[in-house]
């Protein structure tokens, strides 16, 4: 049930639900401030009417704000947050804050400075910069029309001290906020070249670098990984070796630059045919080995067969006609009581067979 309404509040989005928490906590900050409002005219130190009207500001705003965050509208702008436009709102507030509370109005720019602070966990330095200028205009504007319309209770020579104070204090802050985010953003820049960092880390330790393949480690992991699985679903599982022929003639007439390049185009053929489940990876030099898991013998045997016709059509060697390759191919299936070990010897003796017989051919030992 607690689970229902919070979706029903937030949404189902994570980082819709993220938006709208911390909006709706600086929602919670404004209603506290409502409340001190209101009890400030309890006490006569601040005007009913005043107050209302700061209420129903307050509250057309959090309206706003949450309809376009639940709503998705938010996700059209750059700031799908709308941390900005809420900031801005906040100081504007404060801004009338400060003019219906000549008595506490040293208190309301206290209030302004905490916004600044709030900025450094979210917004960007440029950002914190200008949200600190436009705290400053919007209560120099405010203190210039009190002082010139209210002399009485915002005396100018007061007001012009406050601003000054403001004018100094509030940029400082704004300053130190951006330096603060400078950092923030400098440890998620770094965090995410650590991740790069440690994903290519385990892509080299997993993949083989020249043509993208899972290597000889992982295979030998996924082959531990399928075999238990078809010892526990009684499944049946299928491994193929697969050999490039007469690869060394390519290094030899061509180079190794050459050599490379039909070792990519190889891998590339086959593995763009593959069905979804089915692993190929390079197991060393012009070797390969391909894991059929859940495929009978005759299926798997008839997977390969296209594979092999497909990497012999010169259709598929457009540009590089002189790389085409073909190979020969050992398949075995796993039988109970069988080490995944033995399934690859047979199927190493069956791709000899296949190669002594004459290559570019399907051998099931």
């Amino acid at each position: 049930m607690m689970q229902r309404a919070s979706d029903w509040v937030l949404g189902t989005d994570p980082k819709q639900r993220l938006r709208l928490g911390r909006s709706l906590a600086a929602a919670g900050v404004f209603l506290v401030c409502l409340m001190i409002e209101f009890a400030a005219v309890l006490l006569g130190m601040a005007d009913r009417t005043h107050a209302f009207a700061m209420g129903g500001l307050i509250l057309t705003g959090l309206l706003v704000t949450y309809v376009a965050l639940r709503s998705g509208w938010s996700l059209k702008w750059n700031d799908p947050a709308l941390t900005m436009p809420q900031m801005v709102f906040a100081i504007v507030l404060i801004s009338f804050a400060y003019y219906i509370n000549p008595l506490n109005r040293g208190m309301v720019t206290i209030l302004a400075s905490l916004v600044l602070v709030f900025g450094a966990f979210i917004l960007s330095p440029r950002r914190c910069r200008q949200l600190g200028w436009f705290a400053v205009a919007a209560l120099g504007c405010v203190m210039l029309y009190c002082s010139l319309r209210l002399p009485l209770l915002f005396p100018p020579r007061l007001e012009a001290f406050n601003f000054l104070l403001t004018a100094l204090v509030l940029p400082v802050i704004a300053a130190l906020a951006g330096q603060l985010s400078a950092l923030r953003f400098q440890q998620q820049a770094q965090k995410k070249e650590l991740r790069e960092a440690l994903e290519k880390v385990r892509m080299l330790a997993t993949h083989d670098e020249l043509t993208g393949l899972p290597n000889r480690r992982q295979v030998m992991e996924l082959l531990a990984h399928e075999e238990r699985r078809a010892l526990r679903q009684r499944a049946s599982l299928c491994s193929c070796l697969i050999d490039i022929d007469h690869f060394k003639r390519v290094n030899d007439t061509l180079g190794h630059q050459a050599g490379d390049e039909a070792l990519q185009r190889f891998s590339s053929i086959l593995a763009s045919a593959l069905r979804a489940g089915d692993v190929l990876a390079r197991w060393g030099g012009e070797e390969f080995v391909l894991l059929l898991p859940a495929t009978p013998v005759d299926e798997a045997a008839s997977v390969i067969e296209r594979l092999r016709v497909r990497c012999e059509d010169p259709a598929n060697w457009v540009g590089r006609p002189e790389l085409r390759v073909t190979f020969s191919a050992g398949l075995s299936a796993h039988k109970d009581g069988e080490s995944m070990q033995q399934v690859i010897a047979r199927a190493d003796a069956a791709l000899y067979r296949a190669k002594s017989e004459g290559r570019n051919r399907l051998v099931i030992g």
